[in-house]
């Protein structure tokens, strides 16, 4: 632990100072414990800061209270990361309203990883939800992160459906604080998207949901994210904020179209006749991302699946014809390297995989 990083946990757990004012007192100040450690006169000198503001901050300058409240977020299974640091996601880093720190339960999305955000309707169809669950499950089998924000209908369902593929990574972004399930009857999702994937926000600690933070997050879930897949948004939805706040920030955009007459498609239409990336399946995602499908791949990987051990199915299913090191097979189906060789060498008699030199192994054709 550095003394920068729990200073800077202390000014961004501040509920009511937002990033706005963060960036206005670290360009003054310079560090945040600076910050913590300013006078009223100080404070007063930042002209973004208000009185209560002011008040706020210096109502919090205890150096013990601090430390406990820093300890006490560890030991909840809460971590936090920020700007400065490398683990700080490089897709979010470089945008221009990019969250100063982040709180984080499980994981970070794994740096250099293709990443897709399903948004929509939260009203959504009985058609829209399957939709969004075959998605999710299917940009996971191809080793894509599904990223959304845990909400009704397109969101939970697009997670759900990647949580059904062994080690399918999935991260919710929340507009409320990381140690709050919002809404509360996905706790049960909330908890198990920690294993392999996570849950996060640039909320303090115990904020509660409130309508201006959505679209604060849902900067975050574009950012996080190579392509944003829309299913089902109407127009000036939050989903269709989501897309356009993603196109400022050179994302791709992707849409699954829907009836001309139904206002329930009017917002993803609209994105069609911008020019956005019309989908009816896996492969026209993967081809806007200028990624490579193979249907001779997939359709021998499920033949195999079946005759499987459920170890021998998390490795397989993240294995293709571009060769993987064993360290990073382990690692990305959460495995230690003993379990991982034992899978590999039942596959490799089984005349399904095969080295490709050292120690890197690749479906064998």
């Amino acid at each position: 632990m550095t003394d920068e990083k729990m200073y800077t946990f202390w000014l961004c757990n501040k509920q009511g100072i937002g990033i706005k004012k963060i960036t206005d007192l670290l360009c003054f100040f310079k560090e945040a414990e600076y910050i913590f450690k300013a006078s009223k006169e100080e404070l007063m000198q930042v002209r973004s800061l208000k009185e209560k503001d002011i008040d706020l901050l210096l109502s919090g300058q205890d150096e013990d209270r601090l430390k406990r409240d820093y300890e006490e977020m560890y030991k909840k299974g809460i971590q936090f990361v920020y700007k400065k640091e490398e683990q700080y996601p490089d897709k979010l880093r470089f945008l221009q309203d990019a969250p100063y720190g982040l709180f984080y339960k499980g994981h970070l999305p794994q740096k250099g990883k293709v990443s897709v955000a399903i948004v929509g309707s939260r009203r959504v169809s009985h058609e829209g939800r399957a939709l969004a669950q075959r998605f999710g499950k299917e940009l996971a089998e191809h080793g894509i992160e599904v990223v959304s924000g845990l909400a009704l209908g397109v969101d939970i369902a697009a997670q759900r459906g990647a949580m059904e593929v062994p080690c399918g990574k999935t991260f919710s972004v929340l507009g409320n604080g990381v140690d709050i399930c919002y809404p509360a009857q996905h706790i049960e999702e909330y908890m198990r998207m920690q294993q392999y994937g996570g849950v996060l926000s640039e909320f303090p600690l115990n904020a509660p949901s409130m309508p201006y933070h959505f679209p604060m997050r849902n900067r975050i879930i574009s950012g996080l994210s190579d392509g944003i897949l829309v299913i089902e948004a109407k127009k000036g939805s939050g989903s269709l904020i989501t897309a356009e706040t993603g196109l400022e920030q050179g994302r791709e955009i992707f849409v699954v179209p829907g009836s001309i007459t139904n206002p329930q498609y009017e917002g993803g239409n609209e994105l069609l006749k911008s020019g956005a990336c019309l989908v009816t399946n896996i492969k026209d995602i993967l081809d806007g991302l200028g990624l490579f499908y193979d249907e001779d791949v997939e359709n021998r990987k499920k033949k195999y699946e079946v005759m499987l051990e459920t170890t021998e199915k998390i490795v397989y299913a993240i294995l293709s014809l571009e060769p993987l090191h064993i360290s990073q097979i382990a690692q990305m189906c959460g495995l230690d390297i003993n379990c991982t060789m034992e899978a590999l060498l039942s596959l490799q008699t089984k005349k399904m995989v095969e080295m490709a030199g050292g120690s890197y192994y690749m479906i064998k054709m």
